[in-house]
């Protein structure tokens, strides 16, 4: 009787891969499990809502409209607009007042009034100054510059004073220690404001499309509600929190990795 071939025997083995379930993946993938099962209870309870599945096919359909996709690129143009130039004017101020002290005694306390100021009542006045396509956008710089300029400003401040020490005795700059000392410093509040600042532009664009405006897909929701076409609203509403869901997560795992 022959012995069996121990190493031939383990050369066969399988060696499965080994998959690390952290934390920071099972919240989000656990959020949107409750997200759905909430979805499917709500769709059988009233007719407003539309299941998962009647969702997503409505979805496909609307992309698929020529019309939907003019409507899709207007908000996507005027969020990236508003993100923009909302995320360069935060960032400004906020070096602006952690660099000098007369600015943050002078500027601050007026722009942290302004931020308690429901925004959504100064939309009549920016349409009458930037018409309707870019009283939208400038509703979405409102909304997308506080977040970067508090953390900026708070990050500037924030910074070791022996840094500032470090970059007199060395004589460098006011360049050299923005580029050395206090752009590596923020790093991490920045790209907090930043994560911010971009769900809030898409709120300030959007919002405004309720009220006026000639395309955009807030005018479509408003639209598909009026109308009773709520598979078409649900699904609109699903593709925007989809979409800023993905790129806060996306943004917020970077942050995490920023040390």
């Amino acid at each position: 009787m022959t012995t069996p071939n121990l190493s031939v025997t383990r050369s066969r083995t399988w060696n499965f891969p080994k998959v690390r379930v952290t934390r920071n993946g099972v919240g989000p993938v656990l959020l949107a499990l409750i997200v759905l099962l909430v979805w499917w209870v709500a769709s059988g309870v009233t007719f407003v809502v539309p299941g998962p599945g009647a969702t997503l096919a409505q979805l496909g359909t609307n992309l698929g409209d020529a019309e939907y996709r003019v409507d899709l690129t207007q908000t996507a143009v005027a969020t990236l607009q508003a993100f923009a130039m909302g995320a360069g004017i935060g960032f400004l101020l906020g070096l602006m007042i952690g660099f000098s002290d007369w600015a943050k005694s002078l500027f601050e306390p007026i722009l942290i009034a302004f931020n308690g100021i429901p925004k959504i009542v100064l939309y009549p006045v920016l349409l009458q100054l930037f018409s309707l396509s870019g009283g939208k956008v400038a509703m979405g710089v409102l909304f997308a510059l506080f977040p970067v300029f508090v953390n900026v400003a708070t990050g500037v401040r924030e910074l070791p004073r022996v840094y500032w020490k470090l970059a007199l005795s060395a004589q460098a700059s006011r360049w050299q220690r923005l580029v050395h000392i206090v752009l590596p410093g923020i790093r991490k509040p920045l790209l907090t404001g930043v994560r911010l600042s971009v769900s809030l532009a898409m709120s300030g664009v959007v919002l405004s499309e309720f009220f006026a405006t000639d395309r955009g897909l807030g005018r479509v929701v408003l639209q598909a509600f009026s109308q009773a076409e709520y598979a078409t609203m649900v699904a609109t509403l699903m593709l925007l929190v989809t979409t800023a869901f993905i790129i806060s997560m996306v943004l917020w795992n970077l942050e995490k990795r920023v040390r």
